[in-house]
């Protein structure tokens, strides 16, 4: 059961997230450090889970409400939606996350808001029709101008999007093929009563049917697995065509694809990791768990000048800052950082970014470009740009498992066993 500490420390963490824009992961990492594994658990449970459905119950909140809750006082109205999202998801006794919630509220420093907190929440519990005449923004959880990009980019499938961004995601592995093979993997994991299954996406993938912590995962430390998203696997399925050189892995942290591209690509003959200062510890960390070598570079894709010894890259892979649209169940609170304005941002720098990397490729060269946006204006609309903005690009078609075919490349839509990533190349002529 909830107590008065994991339901203040929860609200902590929602607070700082929604109304003070900070980033969820790093939030949870400062708000827990001083808790035990089990209340770690349950904090990160009710967090994340408020964090995820906030718009379904932000404005039924309000309307339980006689006055509005002050600006020094909004940390309440995270405790509250923290509450409400305990009645509706959590298999535990009303009274008990009624009571817990309610002692939260001195645990936060707010002994005078005992009654408010109360009040609420049994109000309520005493309403059938609480949850009835949701607003569209309500009913998927998902900010209004949101949806309304998700439909236009997704006339068909936006439905199935918004419901599976309010799912929790699953823990997806992938198999180091040089040390092992996929079926003894699988095998390793059953003599650790561990159960899984394989991706039916990615023929590097498992589908664990219950996460768990990575230390507790048969050869993870030693570099026989990596944790990753079944639909971000796919990535060497692109690179097909390529017979072995320099390859650039551009945007390359957290290091999860160049590790892939050196476990899967043949005839590499040096691969650089670039990404920005304060990025590339990752990258460095994930390339000595598995064993491999890179060049790793903390610079910038648009000063080239500074890192590049002008010998072209016969494969770039660009992983392009996006919206993260295709992630949301995996980030919940991308939801709330967005603003409509971002998506045009976004596409900006996704243009420049392609533009700078261009004349580092050699001619013949494949540059591959992956977003995890389900949006047109950073997907297909980028590549149109590009093809028209370089006389010398030329689309390059793949076939990718269980992927929309667009115009310019491949959608992977989100459903409930992987996020949605969108991919494309481009051939130098």
């Amino acid at each position: 059961m909830p107590t008065a500490r994991v339901c203040a420390r929860a609200a902590q963490v929602i607070h700082a997230t929604v109304a003070k824009g900070q980033s969820l992961d790093r939030v949870t990492r400062d708000f827990l450090t001083d808790l035990d594994s089990r209340d770690q658990a349950e904090v990160r449970e009710i967090s994340w889970g408020a964090i995820r459905w906030w718009y379904r119950y932000h404005d039924a909140l309000h309307r339980k409400l006689t006055r509005p809750i002050s600006n020094k006082d909004r940390v309440l109205e995270a405790l509250l939606i923290s509450g409400l999202y305990q009645f509706e998801h959590l298999d535990e006794p009303d009274y008990a996350v009624t009571s817990g919630n309610v002692e939260a509220a001195r645990v936060l420093g707010r002994p005078r808001a005992v009654g408010l907190i109360n009040g609420v929440l049994r109000s309520w519990l005493r309403d059938p029709h609480r949850l009835t005449t949701l607003s569209e923004e309500a009913h998927y959880a998902t900010p209004g101008w949101l949806v309304d990009d998700i439909r236009l980019s997704w006339p068909n499938d936006w439905e199935g999007i918004l419901i599976s961004a309010n799912q929790k995601p699953p823990m997806t592995l992938r198999i180091n093929t040089q040390r092992t093979s996929r079926a003894e993997y699988l095998g390793l994991l059953a003599q650790h009563d561990i159960a899984a299954e394989a991706s039916t996406l990615s023929p590097w993938g498992v589908r664990l049917h219950k996460g768990r912590d990575v230390n507790e995962i048969p050869g993870f430390k030693e570099g026989l697995c990596s944790v990753q998203d079944e639909a971000a696997q796919l990535t060497p399925l692109l690179c097909a065509d390529f017979t072995g050189g320099r390859v650039l892995d551009a945007c390359a942290a957290p290091g999860g694809k160049t590790t892939h591209l050196l476990e899967t690509l043949p005839g590499i003959a040096s691969l650089t990791a670039l990404d920005l200062p304060g990025r590339t510890g990752l990258v460095q960390s994930n390339l000595e768990r598995t064993g491999k070598a890179a060049r790793v570079i903390s610079a910038s894709v648009h000063d080239a000048r500074s890192w590049w010894n002008q010998e072209p890259f016969d494969l770039i892979l660009l992983d392009a800052p996006c919206s993260g649209t295709g992630v949301m169940k995996r980030h919940p609170d991308i939801r709330h950082h967005r603003r409509p304005s971002d998506i045009a941002a976004f596409a900006t720098e996704q243009k420049k970014l392609v533009r700078s990397l261009w004349p580092l490729l050699a001619e013949g060269g494949q540059l591959v470009y992956v977003t995890c946006s389900i949006l047109t204006a950073e997907n297909d609309d980028i590549l149109a740009h590009a093809t028209r903005d370089l006389p010398d690009a030329n689309p390059v078609r793949c076939a990718l498992p269980d992927a929309r075919k667009t115009a310019y490349g491949h959608q992977v839509l989100p459903n409930e066993h992987r996020d949605g990533l969108f991919y494309a190349a481009l051939r130098r002529a």
